[in-house]
Formats: C-alpha cells, sequence, structure tokens
C-alpha cells in the first residue's frame, strides 16, 4: 500500500468513525480541502471538520448590556450573552460568556466591518478580554481597542475558562491562581471529552456564536468580518476560519503551531492534554486547517526568537520559526491553485528581540494589511467570490 493510498484510507475511516455530522456546524459553503498531491478530497474536509467533536445547536443571537463607557471615537459596552444552557447530566450552569463590544461612531444606516479580537491566555487566565480591549495586560496586546480606533466594531470576549467565564467565586481580575484555574480548565475539559468534545471545538464553538453576535447587530457589515488572536488565541483563530467561512480575514500573531509536534516526546516541554485534538494524527496536521481556509486572506506572524537566543533555546527558536516556514509553504499550494497566494501572507520579525510578543512595528503592518481586505470594496466581492 503506497502512502498516498495509506493516508486517503486513513482521512476515509476518520469521517467514518466520527458521529458528529459536519453540517451541524452551520457555516456557509465549506471549502474543499486538497490532498497533497493536489487532488480535491470532499472527505479528508469532513474528516478535519469532524475532529472538532459535537457541536450544539447554538442559540439565538442576543445580548445584554451590563455598563457602557463613552470613548473618543465611539461608545465601550460591557456585553454578557448565552454560549450554552445548563447541562443536567453535569449539573453545569449556563455558560454566559461576558465580553467588551467596542462601536465606532456612525451614521444611522450605516454599516462598519467588525472583528473578533481573540486573547491569549497562560498565566493571564484571570485577564481574559481586558487584554486585547486595552484594559490589563501588555499594552503590545491591546489590538481590540486599537482596531476600534481604526473605525471596526470589535467584539473581546472571554475564551473557555478565562476571567469571568472560570467557574470560581470572585472571577474578576483580582482572583489570580493559575494553578487553580488550570485545575477547573482540566476538570471542565473531561466534561466535553465525555459528550464527544474537545478543547479545540469549543472553542471554534464559542467563536462562532461570537460571530453570531457580531452579525445581529444592524451597523454591522456581514461581508466584513474578521478576526485576530495572539499565542493561544491566534491557534484557535486558525480553526474557527477553517470552519465558518463568515470570517473573511484573519491575523494569527504567534499563534498557529503543528500539533504533533506540540506533543512530539522531543518537544521541550510537556503538555497539558486536555488541548489536544484528538485523532488528528489519523487526518494530518494543524497545517491542514490553515490550508483549508484558503483563499480567505490570513496573515500569520513569528518571532524570530520566542524560545531564546542562547544554547538550545536558539535551536528551538529556529525550529519554531522553520515549522511555521513548513506550514506556509504548504498551505502557499492550495492558495496558488486558487489563484489566491497574495492573500496567504507571514511575518517573521526580529522587533523587540524577535519574543513571543505582537510588537508595533509589526501590528501596524497587520492592520494594514486588515484593512487592505475589511476597506475596501473591491477586495471584500473578490474574496466573496472565491469563497
Amino acid at each position: 500500500m503506497t502512502d498516498k493510498v495509506r493516508r486517503q484510507l486513513l482521512w476515509s475511516m476518520a469521517a467514518a468513525c466520527v458521529s458528529h455530522p459536519a453540517s451541524a456546524l452551520r457555516s456557509e459553503n465549506p471549502a474543499r480541502v486538497a490532498t497533497p498531491e493536489g487532488i480535491p478530497l470532499p472527505g479528508r474536509h469532513t474528516a478535519l471538520l469532524n475532529l472538532l467533536g459535537v457541536m450544539p445547536a447554538r442559540p439565538r443571537a442576543s445580548l445584554k448590556v451590563l455598563e457602557s463607557v463613552q470613548l473618543e471615537g465611539g461608545t465601550r459596552y460591557k456585553i454578557e450573552y448565552l454560549s450554552e444552557p445548563p447541562d443536567l447530566l453535569f449539573s453545569t450552569p449556563a455558560d454566559i460568556v461576558r465580553a467588551y463590544l467596542f462601536v465606532p461612531d456612525h451614521g444611522e444606516k450605516e454599516k462598519l466591518p467588525a472583528v473578533l479580537a481573540i486573547h491569549q491566555d497562560g498565566p493571564q487566565s484571570h485577564i481574559g478580554k481586558s487584554e486585547p480591549a486595552g484594559l490589563a495586560g501588555d499594552k503590545n496586546l491591546f489590538y481590540g481597542v486599537e482596531l476600534f480606533q481604526r473605525g471596526y466594531v470589535v467584539l473581546c470576549a472571554d475564551r473557555f475558562g478565562h476571567a469571568e467565564r472560570r467557574r470560581v467565586a470572585p472571577n474578576d481580575l483580582n482572583s489570580i491562581d493559575p494553578n487553580r484555574d488550570d485545575e477547573l480548565f482540566n476538570h471542565r475539559i473531561g466534561q466535553l471529552l465525555l459528550a464527544g468534545r474537545n478543547f479545540i471545538g469549543k472553542e471554534v464553538y464559542d467563536l462562532m456564536v461570537g460571530a453570531d453576535v457580531l452579525s445581529s447587530l444592524a451597523y454591522v457589515d456581514n461581508n466584513r468580518i474578521g478576526a485576530i488572536g495572539h499565542s493561544a488565541g491566534g491557534n484557535s483563530l486558525a480553526y474557527f476560519m477553517f470552519a465558518d467561512r463568515r470570517v473573511r480575514v484573519g491575523i494569527s500573531s504567534c499563534g498557529l503551531f503543528s500539533m504533533l509536534r506540540f506533543f512530539n516526546e522531543n518537544a521541550p516541554k510537556r503538555r497539558m492534554a486536555a488541548v489536544a485534538l484528538p485523532g488528528l494524527a489519523k487526518v494530518g496536521d494543524s497545517g491542514d486547517y490553515l490550508a483549508g481556509i484558503a483563499p480567505r486572506p490570513i496573515l500569520l506572524t513569528r518571532g524570530l526568537w520566542e524560545w531564546g537566543t542562547d544554547g538550545d533555546d536558539a535551536r528551538r527558536s529556529k525550529e519554531h520559526v522553520q515549522e511555521t516556514r513548513e506550514m506556509e509553504a504548504a498551505a502557499r499550494k492550495r492558495y496558488t491553485r486558487m489563484e489566491a497566494s497574495a492573500n496567504l501572507k507571514a511575518i517573521y520579525f526580529d522587533e523587540n528581540g524577535g519574543n513571543h510578543d505582537f510588537p508595533p512595528h509589526v501590528r501596524k503592518e497587520s492592520y494594514d494589511w486588515m484593512d487592505n481586505y475589511l476597506k475596501s470594496a473591491e477586495k471584500v466581492k473578490k474574496t466573496s467570490r472565491k469563497t
């Protein structure tokens, strides 16, 4: 059996063995993913989609305003909305998402571009949405409020298990206990796994609910919705864009990584099993989701020295960059076949030491790139036609 035949057999088996039908995602016209040899294989797309797990029916988009603050050029609202109802099987309460919604001043019938700003994680589990909203954390990661200042409607929501979505009291910015939060997170992932779901799939589901909220706003142009995320937020962005074609443009800052390398025995760190995507090794790797976004525009950034510059850290940094270059090169083949090579962009930077960061000049280049697609009517039309 050749490697090609073996991979195609594994893709078919994975698609058949996962109980969740891809159509339950309710995204429009899922893209057809090409095999490494360039032959479209719809079954592979279904297999990749189904790896995200069971997707519950999403609730009707509805939000509650908790507070509003007038800013120069617009308004910041603190809102909440339902992600999922209570689960009687696990005695879990309703999953309510708290978020900051930035709305620029606009005309009565004006339609504005909109962006989902996805925060990072790590030891910052108490900060969540407040970082992209510019209220706490690293100023280089205030991309939500910065995009608002450029004329975008921006939704900065707490990701699963972060900030006000931690099932602990109090769960505000002063409640800092990363070890406790990791335990809470792992417990909730166990509930998902028992229900045929997983962490990556839950992230995708929550982001789709967020897109529903943006789409329900009368002043949002549904043909000009984008997404941006840093680190783990940028990683989730790629899977989200693969599953939800409403997202026209994405920026993944130091985000997307090869999950197979992430859990390799020779990886520099031991990782939490909760973030693994079950069954992925039977189908492909994370880069396949990147390729499946084509022809929609996506920009990747990668610091040249994210692990450090000395000894083994320098070697790991170079390997990390090479991993990104390989995913980019593989995805570019599909973008090129679809005559959309310019829609895949990568920035490899040494600004601010090339750290795991989103430094000023890289941010400006990224924002300008997004503007080119979401603020240019002709670009929006071309992207819409191709997808």
